[in-house]
């Protein structure tokens, strides 16, 4: 019989954590998580939104074994002008009435919160990390983007949730270089503008996190769910990426000495999980840090890029890529592709740069929304600024 069980302890916290990785492990392209990765997450200490986000887990059994999960929480990133809740970290056997109680669970929780709608599957934090439902490119999977099950689709879609916005990965393949018009955009760009570019030094750690604080809140700061970073965060998040930070996969453009824009890359850790499997043991730990000197790595992973607002639409991030691109074929030359950060199917200005670079459509991720009030009607999602 299945029932569900509240994560109140560190013991289901841990099964929780773990729980992808039961059930899914044997299935092709599957790549499991470091089992601290997964805990971070609902670690206040490690992820502030956690601290400040009201949020719930839920086990799902049949009988004695652990079958499902999911969380509902405080939506981290909403519309301002939506009342929602959120859910995520959906994790099912293939069968219809064990997906179907993890969401009733949710949704009651959400409910009782006071919410009008749930999007999901998101993260709780931010959205560079395990946010959207994959519904395409199941065979190509890359560290921090979410894996799920082909037949999760079919559940969230029977549940009542309907699409929100796509979420679109692409990639460049180092071997053909960038199209010409490019680097001719490039090039007018650096004369125009006077454009400087420079990696980041880890001898000028403060600098360039400085840089990346004051580029992000002058990037976006006109969008109407805009949040803003401060430096605690920057430097945290370098301090936890200095196992598999290249200092010349992180680049910064300068204007007259200001920050105008930053590039950050990192290797795929997946090239490594695919022989290491989820890092959940001392010895996995041991077997993952020798595979991390080994690996020749091969897919690189733009995790984040950001221009201050006006500096836009003056070629400046087609410098940084450009930059980029000779110092990787320069210095790096084991890397076949570059996969490019998310772009939601909202954001024109960023499909069309990658248009412009010749990236190859990789997979597609949906995020979700529901109604959880008769009458209301999912609308898509839009870039509104203020």
């Amino acid at each position: 019989m299945m029932h569900i069980v509240e994560v109140r302890d560190p013991m289901t916290a841990r099964l929780f954590a773990q729980l992808p990785d039961l059930l899914y492990r044997n299935m092709p392209h599957y790549v499991g998580v470091p089992i601290q990765m997964a805990e971070r997450v609902f670690d206040p200490a490690h992820n502030q939104k956690a601290a400040e986000l009201a949020h719930q887990r839920w086990l799902l059994y049949n009988d004695q074994q652990p079958v499902g999960r999911i969380a509902a929480f405080d939506h981290p990133k909403k519309a301002p002008h939506e009342n929602a809740g959120a859910v995520g970290f959906f994790a099912c056997i293939n069968d219809a009435a064990a997906a179907a109680c993890l969401f009733e669970t949710a949704e009651k929780w959400l409910r009782n919160k006071g919410y009008d709608w749930v999007d999901g599957p998101i993260n709780l934090g931010e959205n560079d990390q395990y946010w959207g439902l994959l519904t395409e490119g199941y065979d190509n999977p890359s560290f921090g983007m979410n894996w799920n099950p082909p037949y999760c689709v079919a559940f969230f879609e029977a549940a009542g949730y309907l699409p929100y916005y796509e979420q679109l990965t692409s990639f460049i393949e180092m071997g053909k270089g960038l199209p010409e018009r490019f680097h001719k955009i490039a090039d007018w760009a650096t004369a125009k503008s006077k454009v400087r570019v420079a990696h980041f030094d880890s001898s000028r750690f403060d600098f360039y996190a400085n840089a990346v604080v004051h580029v992000f809140n002058n990037a976006w700061s006109n969008f109407e769910n805009f949040s803003p970073i401060d430096l605690a965060k920057v430097q945290n998040d370098f301090r936890r990426m200095k196992p598999i930070l290249v200092e010349d996969l992180i680049w910064f453009a300068f204007v007259n000495d200001e920050p105008a824009a930053f590039l950050l890359m990192l290797p795929d850790l997946n090239e490594v999980l695919l022989r290491t499997g989820a890092v959940n043991s001392l010895f996995s730990k041991l077997k993952f840090l020798y595979y991390r000197r080994a690996t020749k790595f091969r897919r690189l992973k733009i995790v984040a890029m950001g221009v201050q607002e006006r500096f836009q639409n003056m070629g400046i991030e087609s410098v940084l890529l450009q930059n980029a691109y000779k110092q990787i074929r320069k210095a790096h030359p084991t890397f076949e592709e570059v996969e490019l950060a998310w772009v939601g199917d909202f954001n024109k200005k960023m499909l069309a740069l990658h248009a412009a670079v010749g990236a190859t459509p990789l997979r597609k991720h949906l995020t979700l929304q529901k109604p959880l009030l008769s009458g209301h009607q999912v609308k898509k999602f839009e870039i509104k600024t203020a």
